[in-house]
C-alpha cells in the first residue's frame, strides 16, 4: 500500500510538471506502466484484463475505470492478494484469465482506465470499496452500480492495521 501511494506521488509530480498536454496515444507502454509503479508485463496483463471483462460493446470508460478499481481495491483488501498479478491469476477469480479471454489487445481505454484508476485512490477523493463485478447481476456484498454489462458491488474494506513500530 505504502508503495502504491508513494509511486502515485511520483507521478501526481511528474504529470504536474508538463508544460504542455501530450495525447494519451503518443505515451509508450513502457511510460503508461512506469506511471503507475507496475512492470510491462504487469501493466499489459492488468490492462488485458480490463479490456476482456469489459462489455467492449456497451462498456464506457467509467466502466473500465471500474473494473480496473475493483482490482486495486482488492490487491489492498487483506482478503485478497497483495498484488495485481496475483488478483488477477487468483484461484477462482476473473474467469478471462482461466479462459484465455485476457489475452484480449488491450487498448488505450483500457490502459487509461488503469492509469485513471490508480489516479482516483492518490487522489484523496473518496471512491468506492468496489471488490466484486460480474455480468450477471448483484451476488455478493452491496449492490453498487450497473455499468454497461456489468454489475458492481462493495464491500466494507478490510485492511491490515500498521503500527508505528513496522
Amino acid at each position: 500500500m505504502n508503495r502504491l501511494l508513494t509511486l502515485m506521488a511520483i507521478v501526481t509530480i511528474s504529470i504536474s510538471l508538463v508544460k504542455a498536454p501530450i495525447p494519451f496515444e503518443c505515451i509508450s507502454l513502457e511510460e503508461r506502466a512506469e506511471s503507475v509503479g507496475l512492470t510491462v508485463e504487469e501493466f499489459t496483463l492488468f490492462s488485458s484484463v480490463v479490456e476482456a471483462e469489459s462489455d467492449r460493446t456497451t462498456e464506457s470508460t467509467e466502466g473500465r475505470r471500474y473494473i480496473a478499481l475493483c482490482i486495486l481495491c482488492r490487491v489492498m483488501d487483506s482478503r485478497f492478494p497483495d498484488t495485481v498479478t496475483e488478483v488477477l491469476t487468483q484461484s477462482g477469480q476473473f474467469s478471462t484469465v482461466r479462459n484465455g479471454h485476457s489475452v484480449t489487445n488491450r487498448t488505450d481505454l483500457s490502459d487509461q482506465a488503469v492509469i485513471e484508476a490508480y489516479e482516483w485512490i492518490n487522489s484523496g477523493e473518496e471512491y468506492p470499496w468496489l471488490l466484486f463485478f460480474n455480468c450477471r447481476g448483484y451476488n455478493a456484498g452491496v449492490a453498487y452500480d450497473r455499468i454497461g454489462g456489468n454489475y458492481f458491488m462493495t464491500m466494507e474494506p478490510m485492511r491490515e492495521e500498521v503500527t508505528d513500530d513496522e
